[in-house]
């Protein structure tokens, strides 16, 4: 079958650009949604890998630019689609939703063409996925204002695909896995609509408001382990001598505005009641102090140190440890 995704076309041993036009501004400016096929001449699978879902969260558009012209076409069995930002609406106002509708697109799938922008875009990727797509890789971060560890996500609903799924997230360089179960909140991902086309997806997420080389190269090492891991690149996928799986969790609310004052880092795992994070006022007093709810909870994100955060905002995230597991 060819694969043909906008005006970009796959060709045997070639790499391949152009772009997807996904709807217009006011002034008649094309939305358009950047996309690389590299294709390999040998059989194989095709992987979907996309970033700036969230369009703040810009380091998974880096690596995707970095990863997709820099790899070797004459070693690839099968096909790569990437297309670094997912979200136009939303990466061009440095923003996790989207400026047309308001809209989170990564809880929307499988969207509607009878919709708003958002849910028009969402139903546009989710028929590329069931057309094309054999494994899908879905990058994120923490956004301009949070910090997350590297580590990786899977929705597990119980079947084949989430079986799958689970042993992909083991082949790309992290030994923290999230387990996630639709949840309140959770439901209506990319990974989501991926799993109901049973192609087998992992989320990856790393870094946020400061992009450094650490996170530009576990970015990389996630991609090429899923590529190997899938069979799409040689080698071997990387293998962790044991994995920690967390699951549950939440996200965690300041009660009083002010000033972000982590008390921990980032990937901590953490006692019931042990401290996160204190707010200062702009007197610099502590006008609270956030404490994790759970017992033995991996530190799954944090605010920025000294991010201006209003009351009720999300300021951190904590997800209890599940169990422990080697490959």
């Amino acid at each position: 079958m060819a694969i043909v995704v906008g005006t970009a076309e796959a060709k045997p041993g070639k790499l391949t650009r152009g772009e997807l036009r996904v709807g217009s501004m006011a002034d008649g400016s094309p939305i358009r949604l950047p996309v690389f096929i590299a294709s390999g001449r040998k059989d194989g699978p095709t992987v979907w890998l996309e970033g700036c879902i969230h369009g703040e969260e810009y380091g998974g558009a880096a690596s995707i630019i970095d990863f997709m012209r820099g790899v070797d076409v004459a070693t690839l069995s099968g096909t790569i689609i990437g297309v670094p930002v997912a979200n136009p609406a939303s990466f061009n106002f440095r923003s996790r939703v989207s400026s047309i509708d308001g809209q989170n697109l990564n809880r929307i799938f499988p969207g509607s063409r009878e919709g708003s922008h958002s849910f028009q875009l969402a139903a546009v990727i989710g028929e590329l996925l069931a057309k094309y797509a054999d494994y899908v890789i879905d990058l994120h971060s923490g956004g301009i204002g949070a910090e997350v560890p590297f580590y990786v996500i899977y929705k597990d609903d119980g079947t084949k695909t989430a079986d799958r799924s689970k042993e992909l997230a083991k082949r790309v360089g992290v030994d923290t896995i999230w387990r996630v179960q639709e949840a309140a909140g959770m439901g209506g991902t990319v990974t989501a609509e991926s799993l109901r086309h049973e192609a087998p997806s992992v989320t990856i997420e790393c870094g946020g408001g400061t992009f450094t080389e650490q996170h530009l190269q576990d970015y990389l090492t996630s991609i090429r382990g899923f590529m190997q891991a899938t069979g799409v690149l040689p080698g071997e996928a990387p293998v962790q001598g044991r994995y920690t799986i967390i699951s549950g969790g939440s996200f965690i609310h300041n009660r009083e505005g002010g000033l972000f004052v982590p008390l921990c880092e980032v990937g901590d795992i953490l006692p019931k009641g042990a401290p996160i994070a204190r707010m200062i006022d702009l007197f610099g007093e502590t006008v609270e102090e956030i404490n994790n709810p759970y017992d033995d909870s991996y530190i799954a994100a944090i605010r920025c140190r000294f991010y201006p955060t209003h009351a009720g905002e999300i300021c951190a995230e904590a997800i209890p440890v599940e169990s422990h597991e080697r490959v």
